[in-house]
């Protein structure tokens, strides 16, 4: 959280210290809860200290790896389910749903969608984001940085369990984010410049010596927060990115490496389960912990009890003591005294059953703490015989999953979209006031100008929640049609128009599938007129015959339409 200390920071250098070592007092107490985990189920991750790079020691030391089997499952369902590279998973809306029904307004977010999905694809995203989800579902934080790129838009960099910090503001949301690493003499004069980085660097690169690693300070706040002559930056940035060398030697005027400022939050920072008021979040990993750890201990207890039934503790006469005695299996050994045998000590019976039906009940545990069961529901529910059932307990599955996946949308998906969404919108604007720039998107509709674009989430997991409430559609069309059969005007209740349109927006039916309003109101208007016209043109026909069959009649007096002619005429009857 914010410095406590009394005494405001005297320089800019002083405050952004003072930063991140408030950021990272408020970390510490979560440091080795998460090397547990990471050791438990992710022992390729984590960066606790700044030399731990480019170690190629072995670090998976599980004897029973099923909690990393679990991860890779939670890994992939969320992947798959959330943000499927081979399939849409969102869709942008006008924040009206009734403009949604309006030609050029659907046009030019279906337009907008297909590029977005041609940058996400064209980008790192969908490699980043495996280990996005595979860090929330273990430690409960994740963290990696969306930047502009020349080549493809936008690019990712992810980041690894101690080796950022973050923090939060009044709404809870994070705002700030801290990171400490380390860079080549070759790598900070690359990315920074040679006046920029500080004289020790300098003199190492001077000398030749391009591989001595510096510490560096990244920090990524508000620029509402403590302001300095070093911090200005163009009003229009509401982020400002400070790097620097930690307790550098002097610089004259920058004493710093870069800073540079953002229009949107860079950071995308989604945690699995938060505590309002936390800053980092609980995980799946945690409540499968104690588990992990017994199953080991399980593990190594079982391989002790074969190795004793295989090769169990043996006593021998000291007479065979210094003798050439083989224990090998198929071994002879020769003796004339019948009492110099090799005898167990003990008889060992390890009921191997029982301790495998102990484990299997604790890897059972760890699937479910990691939705294993969930993400591989129809080829583990061997005792489901109908698809009903089927449906029945993947909802269940998918209401416990609920509050993981809003979470995931709010902090992850929703600033990825509306962050994707803006730089492009920032690239094209130079194109729609001078026809001859390039632009990226087509100027928006005179009914979008102004306003905020809404994301609608269509991916399987999403979509697979909404399938709750369709389901309910489903059986109250399905009772009222029953109804209907005894009472035909209980049909006046049901909206048609609407339920098809809501079961296309919860089902993800592409736009392009759907008739807008317009289309639909012109093919009514054309069926109402040809259903008039053959009304008219039956009228038309049966006057005609009615006409035909006048013709034929006797009209002359005796009969009443001859007295009806002769009214008609101004004559008297005879």
């Amino acid at each position: 959280m914010v410095d406590t200390s009394n005494t405001k920071p005297n320089t800019a250098m002083d405050y952004v210290n003072r930063r991140m070592g408030a950021m990272k007092s408020e970390r510490s107490s979560w440091d080795k809860h998460w090397q547990d985990l990471i050791d438990n189920f992710s022992p390729r991750r984590g960066k606790f200290l700044t030399t731990d790079r480019n170690k190629g020691n072995k670090r998976n030391v599980l004897t029973n790896n099923t909690p990393l089997f679990a991860r890779r499952v939670l890994v992939s369902g969320l992947m798959t389910g959330i943000t499927s590279p081979a399939r849409p998973w969102f869709r942008l809306a006008p924040p009206d749903p009734e403009m949604d029904k309006f030609g050029p307004v659907r046009e030019w977010l279906d337009h907008v969608e297909r590029l977005m999905y041609k940058v996400f694809a064209s980008s790192n995203l969908y490699k980043s984001l495996p280990l996005i989800y595979e860090e929330a579902g273990v430690i409960g934080t994740s963290a990696m940085i969306q930047e502009d790129d020349f080549d493809t838009i936008t690019r990712f960099t992810n980041f690894t369990a101690g080796e950022y910090y973050l923090d939060i503001n009044g709404s809870l949301k994070v705002d700030t984010f801290g990171r400490e690493y380390e860079m080549t003499v070759y790598q900070l004069i690359d990315e920074f410049g040679y006046k920029n980085v500080s004289k020790t660097v300098q003199t190492l690169y001077d000398v030749g010596t391009y591989s001595a690693w510096i510490k560096v300070n990244h920090v990524i706040e508000p620029v509402s927060n403590m302001d300095f002559e070093e911090f200005k930056l163009d009003p229009k940035f509401k982020w400002r990115s400070i790097y620097y060398e930690p307790g550098r030697d002097g610089l004259t005027k920058n004493k710093f490496l870069r800073i540079k400022g953002y229009d949107d939050f860079p950071i995308l920072a989604p945690r699995w389960d938060a505590k309002a008021g936390d800053i980092y979040g609980f995980s799946p990993g945690m409540d499968a912990l104690g588990d992990s750890r017994a199953l080991q201990i399980q593990e190594r207890e079982k391989g002790k009890a074969i190795a004793k039934m295989v090769a169990p503790p043996t006593t021998a006469p000291s007479s065979l003591k210094g003798s050439n005695v083989s224990l090998l299996p198929g071994a002879n050994n020769f003796s004339d005294d019948p009492n110099n045998i090799f005898r167990p000590i003990y008889q060992v019976n390890p009921r191997v059953g029982e301790l495998s039906a102990d484990i299997q009940l604790t890897e059972d545990r760890i699937n479910r703490a990691f939705y294993v069961d969930l993400f591989l529901l129809i080829s583990r529910q061997d005792d489901v015989r109908t698809a009903t059932e089927i449906s029945a307990r993947q909802e269940e599955k998918l209401l416990q999953l609920g509050p993981v996946l809003e979470g995931m949308h709010e902090e992850l998906l929703d600033p990825l979209v509306d962050n994707t969404f803006a730089r492009l919108m920032r690239l094209s604007e130079a194109g729609w006031r001078n026809p001859e720039a390039p632009q990226m998107l087509p100027p928006p509709p005179e009914e979008m100008i102004g306003s905020e674009v809404k994301v609608d989430y269509i991916s399987v997991l999403a979509q697979a929640q909404k399938l709750v409430s369709t389901g309910a559609m489903e059986r109250w069309v399905g009772f009222t049609g029953q109804i209907a059969g005894l009472r035909p005007e209980v049909l006046d209740k049901v909206n048609a128009d609407k339920i098809v349109e809501q079961m296309a927006t919860d089902l993800g039916v592409p736009n392009d599938m759907v008739v807008s309003e317009e289309e639909v109101a012109a093919q009514r208007e054309a069926r109402f007129k040809a259903e008039q016209n053959a009304q008219n043109l039956s009228r038309l026909q049966g006057a005609v015959e009615a006409a035909k069959g006048l013709s034929d009649v006797d009209t002359t007096a005796g009969n009443a339409l001859g007295d009806l002619v002769g009214g008609l005429q101004g004559g008297s009857p005879q």
